[in-house]
């Protein structure tokens, strides 16, 4: 006995040595940094707090919030909801429906590199098919990515994300629906009930758990968008306006561009923090219409 758990030890060691240097070490140090002025290269000096004041005072912190808080209202209900009936038609009784299934995950596993140089040049003012096809139509060329107004911009990256994104949501709805029984479907036929009905009396509450867990991981990747941005627009220094940046690109900026790892930590904790609150926000509201019976 004594000599399993030995060995049950080492097997969990890489686990707990993945843990300690790549997760719990970084999260307190980048804590401390927070509290420094650090360029990577010299010596890190204690400010205190100035960092966090700093950043906190400047314009560009707050419209990067503001972005994305617009990215996150975007970008989570489209997804949740787009990737709910998805998952519902592909769970009816259809041909070609593992074709389907492959066809909406393959956005997934697309490099952001690939997807989004495709979708920067479909957005194209001049020669972009979108606005092709609005002229086509009787409408106006529209600046997707350039445009002055910061709303189109974000709105636009919010719904290449969903393009991105819709797959893996749709794979655990649809992992949840699977798990419906098909008796109590047949018995919701039998009492009349339409296709809309058996999805709204009876699929979406069965599924809410997933339902919940979908917009948890949606909330959390919003506010974390990165790469995204830098697939759409290519550059940090040159291809982004003050306008239409995140938080995540400004970490990216003063740390690895500017070496600014003070400031570029304590953006990242305030970042958490907000992350956090949004959690905790959606967890108070699970009972009121998650079920898990």
């Amino acid at each position: 006995m004594h000599k399993q758990g030995y060995w049950g030890y080492i097997f969990t060691l890489p686990f707990i040595l993945n843990i300690l240097v790549f997760v719990l070490f970084p999260f307190i140090f980048s804590g401390y940094i927070s509290f420094t002025q650090w360029d990577l290269f010299n010596a890190p000096e204690w400010v205190g707090l100035d960092n966090w004041i700093n950043v906190l005072k400047k314009e560009e912190f707050w419209i990067s919030m503001r972005n994305v808080f617009v990215f996150a209202l975007i970008f989570v209900p489209i997804q949740t909801l787009s990737a709910f009936l998805i998952a519902f038609l592909l769970n009816q009784a259809i041909r070609g429906k593992s074709l389907f299934r492959l066809f909406y995950f393959l956005p997934v596993v697309t490099p952001w590199l690939a997807g989004g140089v495709v979708w920067s040049w479909m957005f194209n003012y001049q020669y972009g098919v979108i606005n092709w096809v609005l002229e086509f139509i009787g409408f106006d060329p529209v600046r997707w990515l350039d445009n002055k107004n910061w709303i189109i911009v974000i709105t636009t990256i919010a719904l290449v994300n969903v393009w991105k994104g819709v797959g893996q949501s749709m794979i655990i709805l649809l992992a949840g629906m699977q798990n419906v029984p098909k008796e109590v479907l047949e018995a919701g036929q039998i009492d009349g009930a339409s296709g809309w009905k058996q999805l709204t009396h009876i699929v979406f509450p069965i599924v809410t758990p997933m339902i919940f867990l979908v917009m948890i991981l949606s909330t959390i990747s919003a506010f974390q968008a990165f790469d995204v941005f830098l697939g759409l627009f290519g550059s940090i220094t040159t291809g982004i306006s003050e306008a239409n940046m995140v938080p995540n690109l400004t970490i990216y900026r003063d740390a690895f561009l500017l070496f600014k790892m003070g400031p570029a930590s304590a953006t990242a904790w305030l970042l958490f923090f907000v992350i956090l609150a949004i959690t905790l926000f959606q967890r108070y509201f699970e009972k009121k219409w998650v079920h898990y019976d």
